[in-house]
């Protein structure tokens, strides 16, 4: 065995391993707890939630958890799911937003489809000279490798290497265009677009988080955040105190969760689509506090579920 791998644990054994570790099995039985692990969730990502959870610090218990039922992880799990859900379809509003916005700009100011994409194209294989680099290669390969993409490979085909922004923006990942983004506020020299490319930047991670089905909220008492929160978002969220904001968006993950939901103020200027997200982050909130039981001895849960909830109130 290589040093540091672990044995593969059959269901029972995450089970009695889960006990050992002070999980308890009081609203949900250990048979039931079997059948969710084998048909509804895999143990690694069901036990994440754990952190949220404190430990005894010393005596007889050390290092078990406190007040921690098998239920409350997977009660986390499913309000997990319903968050990337949510996020996930948010996200998608922002870039498709952001881009009708940004597309609508360029055309106002430049006239000429083509030519920002080759200057744009122009500038990073420039960078790519002075750092030796390769994001240029890199750049057509990835749009390359979906000519056969039955949704956008027609575009590719057609055009053939020589993109008009209004096709470019079709063809590229999300990464991509926050990139895009970032060349078009200093191109069209518009520091409104370079401010809120900043908010595409930090929505980017929980956005592929939510794609991939990774456990956004499996942390929520960490203090984890290198960035400052946005500006912007801070004066928007003026209804909750100072210390509160300081404290909650020192998570990272909380950070991003509540920048979304700022950027979607920001970006998404359809008010059918507002009230959508509206209703269906009401719904969300509400869910939230179900169980309140299951959180007693974890106060992170409450108190980051609690602000998320007033950052909605404030901004959707």
């Amino acid at each position: 065995m290589v040093k540091g791998d672990k044995p593969m644990l059959d269901t029972w054994s995450q089970i009695r391993h889960l006990q050992s570790k002070g999980v308890r099995f009081i609203h949900i039985t250990e048979d039931e707890a079997v059948s969710y692990l084998q048909n509804n969730n895999n143990y690694f990502k069901l036990c994440a939630y754990r952190k949220n959870f404190p430990k005894h610090p010393a005596g007889k218990r050390c290092g078990e958890y406190i007040g921690l039922d098998f239920a409350a992880l997977i009660e986390l799990s499913v309000l997990d799911m319903r968050m990337r859900y949510i996020f996930m379809s948010m996200a998608l509003d922002v870039e498709h937003f952001a881009k009708v916005q940004l597309l609508k700009e360029i055309e106002l100011r430049e006239g000429n489809g083509y030519q920002i994409i080759e200057d744009y194209f122009s500038t990073i294989q420039c960078k790519d000279r002075q750092n030796h680099g390769k994001s240029h290669e890199r750049l057509i390969a990835d749009i390359r490798r979906q000519e056969d993409n039955p949704y956008c490979g027609g575009i590719i085909k057609k055009y053939d290497g020589c993109y008009p922004v209004w096709a470019f923006l079709e063809i590229i990942s999300f990464g991509t265009f926050i990139d895009f983004y970032r060349f078009s506020g200093s191109h069209l020299m518009d520091k409104e677009i370079s401010d809120k490319y900043y908010l595409l930047r930090t929505i980017k991670d929980l956005r592929n988080a939510a794609a991939h089905s990774n456990c956004l909220i499996h942390d929520m008492g960490a203090k984890d955040s290198r960035f400052r929160p946005d500006y912007g978002m801070l004066r928007a969220l003026n209804k909750i105190s100072k210390a509160v904001k300081d404290n909650q968006l020192k998570n990272e993950r909380m950070r991003q969760m509540v920048t979304l939901l700022y950027a979607h103020t920001v970006f998404v200027n359809s008010p059918g689509v507002r009230r959508h997200t509206g209703e269906k982050l009401q719904l969300l909130t509400t869910r939230l506090f179900r169980h309140r039981e299951f959180y007693r001895s974890g106060n992170n849960i409450l108190e980051g579920f609690s602000f998320f909830k007033a950052a909605v109130d404030n901004l959707c």
